[in-house]
Formats: structure tokens, sequence, C-alpha cells
């Protein structure tokens, strides 16, 4: 949302889209937020260090953590279903690649390699795969790969032009 002084922050409102609570307190721009699973947490992006990076708070606004320090450009942060994981997009050597790191800060771990650009990661359900879009093959396309960064492939046939995935949440 953005905020009074022009510059983006990450607000709470309640179920009727009324009372919003600002929850970042900095001179950066703050976007992305996606919940952590036990909806304890917020992992979001930050430009505060001078590029964007992912940081995580508690829920109130408070406790402040920044996880990534390499790379000049981290976004799109999504929790793994356990917690314990986080995967994001970040640029490394001019492309963008998939990362993981742990929501602690430790374990970071880049699961593409120069193939294009990949993108907009997001977690299967069970926390078995990472679906993401990717140009590696010309126009963009939605990939699969197992969570740990192992067999890639494209998920549909089409000739390209997809961003974007989420997976539908199964409701038992």
């Amino acid at each position: 949302m953005l905020g009074i002084d022009g510059k983006s922050d990450i607000f709470l409102i309640d179920g009727n889209g009324g009372n919003p609570k600002k929850l970042t307190k900095s001179h950066g721009n703050e976007a992305s937020p996606s919940w952590s699973p036990d909806g304890k947490r917020i992992a979001f992006v930050s430009d505060r260090s001078g590029s964007p990076q992912i940081y995580v708070m508690a829920t109130d606004g408070s406790e402040v953590r920044r996880l990534t320090y390499e790379g000049n450009y981290n976004t799109n942060p999504s929790w793994s279903p356990k917690g314990d994981r986080i995967v994001f997009c970040g640029r490394v050597g001019g492309r963008f690649n998939i990362l993981t790191i742990g929501a602690d800060g430790t374990g970071l771990q880049r699961l593409t390699s120069d193939s294009g650009n990949n993108e907009s990661p997001c977690w299967s359900p069970d926390g078995r795969y990472i679906a993401f879009s990717s140009n590696r093959t010309g126009a963009s396309k939605i990939f699969i790969m197992n969570a740990n960064g192992l067999n890639q492939r494209p998920l549909t046939p089409s000739k390209g032009g997809e961003s974007s995935p989420s997976w539908s949440r199964r409701f038992e």
C-alpha cells in the first residue's frame, strides 16, 4: 500500500478492509508480503539497505530481521509449508534465479543456474515442489522442480507468455 509519504509500506487491515495498521517503519519501500504458515511472521521485500532484500518481521511489525545479504535484487518471497525455508527470486550475475534460505537466515541455496530469467517461485502445498516462471526456452513458461532444485521441467506445452504461478490449496 502506498503510504502518505509516497513510498510503499506494508499494512494490516481487518476482515472488512478497515482499521489499517502500518507494519513497516523504515525510510525504504516495502512490498511483497508473505505470511508464514503458522501466521506469526511475515516475509517481505525492502530496499531500506539500498537494494531490494528479503526481511522477516512479526505480524505486529516488530522483530524485523534481514535474511538476505547476497545479490543486489531479491524479491518474491514465499514460505515453505513447514515454515522452515523461504524461496525467492534473486538477481545473480545479471539474471534472475530461484534461491531458498532458512527462515533463520542460514543455508542459502541457489536452485536455478543462469538459464534465462527464473522468477515468481511458489511452493506446492506439500512442500515437495516449487513452481516458477522462466524464459529459458524463449517466451516465459511455467516450470516445476523438486524442492531441492532437481528435475526442472516445463509444466505446460504452450508457446509461452505465462507468469506468476500459484498452487491451489486442498481443503479436506
